[in-house]
């Protein structure tokens, strides 16, 4: 099991110089990382999600590209914290740490106290034996405050928890993205250019990415689907113009194949 997190900072030609490792503890295995300013000082911290030691780890930029670890946050056992995303979702300009728990049926959140320090641990419910693997944080319903949607790997839907302000969330509405078709991962964008963030699926047992457009009012059409091969396994998904044509593609990994497959937009 992995117990770190590497860094490799550009050298300015689009080349990397060599990776500095920051420890995030014995037997910690982190899935993911974010980076984003946290204590409002105009440097990128790192977050990490430890997800065998039930922990967040917060590292702080101290300049000239070096991290200091300042804090593991414990989330409730065996909850495996996994795919940690930072935005402020309850409206005070203070980026919040939000995580799917895994084996916790549950999104999880720690609110920012405004340095950079983060209290009141709360959950969302996704539903009994969801198996949440992932969540995107965007303003779906076009009310200025970001939503919570959710890849639910075990009961195979989309879970959509609507802000409703200072950093609450209705229940969930489910998407059904086909029986027992594991949806790895979730990313939101505008995926048809009409100013409506959709949600772009990977579906890991079922050989397709599902997408679900936007009604406008944070409610979504029935997933369209396309297939991406025989015998791939899409994992992680995410969302880019990569030929500059101003259309969105998406970029998906393979697990089983070992590729980065490329879906163009047309």
């Amino acid at each position: 099991m992995g117990h770190s997190v590497g860094v490799l900072l550009n050298d300015g030609s689009g080349q990397f110089h060599a990776v500095e490792m920051y420890k995030t503890g014995q037997r910690t295995y982190p899935p993911g990382v974010a980076v984003v300013d946290v204590n409002s000082d105009k440097k990128p911290d790192i977050i990490v999600t430890n997800q065998n030691t039930d922990t967040i780890g917060v590292f702080l930029n101290i300049g000239h590209g070096e991290f200091s670890f300042e804090k593991d946050y414990k989330v409730p056992f065996s909850f495996s914290p996994k795919c940690p995303q930072v935005v402020d979702v309850n409206g005070d300009t203070h980026p919040d740490i939000i995580v799917a728990n895994t084996r916790g049926d549950s999104i999880g959140i720690f609110y920012n106290s405004g340095n950079g320090t983060f209290i009141s641990w709360t959950t969302f419910s996704t539903g009994k034996d969801s198996e949440p693997n992932s969540v995107s944080v965007v303003d779906v319903n076009g009310d200025n405050k970001p939503d919570l949607i959710v890849g639910n790997l075990k009961t195979s839907n989309v879970g959509v928890l609507l802000n409703v302000g200072n950093g609450k969330f209705l229940n969930q509405t489910i998407y059904s993205t086909g029986l027992n078709s594991r949806p790895e991962s979730v990313f939101v964008a505008d995926i048809n250019c009409d100013s409506k963030p959709d949600i772009i699926v990977a579906n890991s047992n079922e050989q397709n990415i599902g997408i679900f457009l936007n009604f406008g009012n944070g409610t979504f059409q029935p997933h369209i689907t396309y297939p991406t091969g025989d015998h791939t396994q899409p994992w992680f998904v995410v969302v880019g113009d990569v030929n500059d044509d101003s259309k969105p593609d998406i970029i998906f990994s393979d697990k089983t194949n070992h590729e980065i497959i490329i879906l163009q937009n047309y």
